[in-house]
């Protein structure tokens, strides 16, 4: 019985396919490498660097995209604080630096679309019918300069009565009462501290801007008052202006608005995924 003849073809795939599959990866190489250049975001190219890596014998080492927290960090630096942000801010910090002063009993602080006002007592500051510092003034105003000092706003002073009319040599109105009150209140910072006389003004508005009623004593008490209002700064103004003169609550960026912002939450989420591809 003659013998039934094997193949003669050699074992394993023909060598033409090793150049063709060669070819083919270099081709997909180039072409994914061409679509993330295109964007310009090296953050992607990174991405699509590293998820070639290991799986391509051109390239060298690693199984995973390679991007660590500190590639990450230079983006978040960069990111867009809007200036009523700025102004919130500040104002919680003013709020717990009246607390750790412990005066916080005697100025009251409020704000406003107007920027920060802080209410001191006018009986802290002054006694009665007079315009000369007195009391516990220093001691106090001292602690309110040390929260200017750290912020560059611009500062108006105002005075305040109630309205109980005064008729004196110094004082003939309500109105030269209010307006040296709050004229000395300026001079305790510009002369005794040291401060920009650049960011200051002094106005007195006697009567005419009460914050309680003038029928009864402790009313009257809370209208005789020095208002130290920390302007907000016009960026503040231009953005109430565009976005209506409501808060958004959103976390979505409006598309009238250059820049953007994210929430502390969405910075967590972004550094966790970064120290997940260590």
């Amino acid at each position: 019985m003659a013998k039934k003849k094997g193949c003669d073809c050699e074992p394993g795939l023909p060598a033409w396919m090793a150049t063709f599959s060669d070819m083919m990866t270099l081709l997909l190489t180039f072409f994914v490498l061409l679509l993330s250049m295109s964007s310009l975001d090296q953050q992607r190219i990174k991405e699509a660097l590293g998820s070639l890596k290991g799986s391509l014998g051109v390239l060298h080492g690693g199984t995973k995209t390679e991007v660590n927290v500190r590639e990450l960090l230079p983006s978040l630096e960069m990111v867009e604080v809007s200036p009523r942000q700025l102004v919130d801010k500040d104002y919680e910090r003013i709020r717990l630096e009246l607390y750790r002063k412990k005066i916080e009993n005697k100025i009251q602080a409020d704000r406003t679309e107007m920027g920060i006002l802080l209410h001191i007592d006018s009986s802290v500051l002054f006694g009665p019918g007079q315009g000369a510092l007195g009391g516990e003034a220093q001691d106090v105003l001292k602690g309110v300069a040390d929260i200017l000092r750290e912020t560059r706003w611009q500062v108006r002073v105002e005075g305040h009565t109630d309205n109980v009319p005064i008729h004196t040599k110094r004082f003939p109105s309500n109105w030269e009462l209010s307006t040296a009150r709050a004229v000395n209140t300026l001079r305790f910072f510009v002369e005794k501290e040291s401060m920009e006389a650049a960011r200051f003004s002094a106005v007195g508005y006697g009567e005419t801007q009460p914050i309680a009623s003038n029928e009864d004593a402790d009313g009257r008490a809370r209208n005789r008052r020095v208002t130290v209002v920390l302007l907000e700064p016009p960026g503040v103004k231009k953005e109430r202006a565009q976005t209506g003169g409501s808060r958004r609550r959103s976390g979505k960026v409006r598309a009238d608005r250059p820049g953007f912002s994210f929430s502390l939450n969405m910075k967590r989420q972004v550094l966790e995924k970064a120290r997940g591809g260590e």
